[in-house]
């Protein structure tokens, strides 16, 4: 976890009987600052609140692939960080093991990404259950999010069911064409490159509107600039993206 100064890259707590590396490292780039805001503004105005003042128990916010949902997170609790507070950003995708893992997770905010690849199973809500359980009696704060909102999953736990579909729910709304337009030449300038309306024009009337892909391809396009020492012209784009 990062804020004031950068932390080891992985916190490690304890079971019963052994010590599980996890990796709940918020990417210390990730911050508010640098979140195209653009339609969602009241949401982030209340993961700050949540975050710095612990105002409020949590949100469950739903957001399609691509759309800034971790980004969010892990700004939330860069946030708390640097307000003094404690946090934990918990990607249950890429977690190992079993429900184990979130034994003795502690912290003024926890951040739960990926929510829905651990709904469905008996245990593993039952470990969420007691995650919920812990913020609740420490007076912290939890952020769950996932693909969809809390009223349309089936959970096995109906105690969990009504707890997560109490938070106020929150949908990211993915970045609109001029948000892309500014994501886009705010990571080329942090490469070094410059990104003409020319040539977004070109690049982006042809590629999909997908973040996660357009940003695949700047670094592809960073690439092939860096090894022909050459700018990011619409003749590179054909020559690199095909488009």
């Amino acid at each position: 976890m990062a804020g004031r100064g950068i932390r080891p890259a992985v916190i490690t707590l304890a079971d019963r009987t052994r010590q599980l590396p996890i990796p709940l490292r918020a990417r210390v780039l990730n911050r508010f600052g640098n979140f195209h805001t653009g339609a969602n503004g009241e949401l982030v105005c209340r993961l700050k609140a949540l975050a710095v003042e612990g105002d409020g128990m949590g949100v469950w916010i739903r957001a399609e692939p691509g759309s800034g949902r971790s980004h969010l997170l892990e700004a939330a609790c860069q946030a708390a960080e640097q307000a003094g507070r404690r946090a934990l950003y918990v990607p249950l995708s890429e977690l190992p093991g079993g429900v184990e893992v979130l034994d003795a997770l502690e912290a003024d905010l926890v951040a739960l990404d990926d929510v829905d690849v651990w709904l469905g199973d008996r245990s593993r809500e039952t470990a969420l259950m007691a995650v919920y359980q812990g913020q609740l009696q420490r007076g912290g704060q939890l952020i769950a999010a996932a693909l969809h909102p809390a009223q349309r999953i089936r959970f096995r736990l109906p105690d969990l069911a009504s707890r997560f579909r109490a938070l106020p729910g929150y949908r990211v709304s993915p970045p609109d064409d001029r948000g892309l337009r500014d994501i886009l030449t705010a990571a080329a300038h942090r490469q070094g490159l410059t990104l003409t309306e020319p040539v977004l024009d070109y690049w982006l009337h042809r590629a999909v509107r997908s973040l996660p892909e357009l940003l695949a391809q700047l670094k592809r396009l960073d690439e092939q600039a860096l090894a022909e020492q050459r700018a990011v012209t619409i003749p590179l784009i054909k020559e690199t993206l095909s488009l």
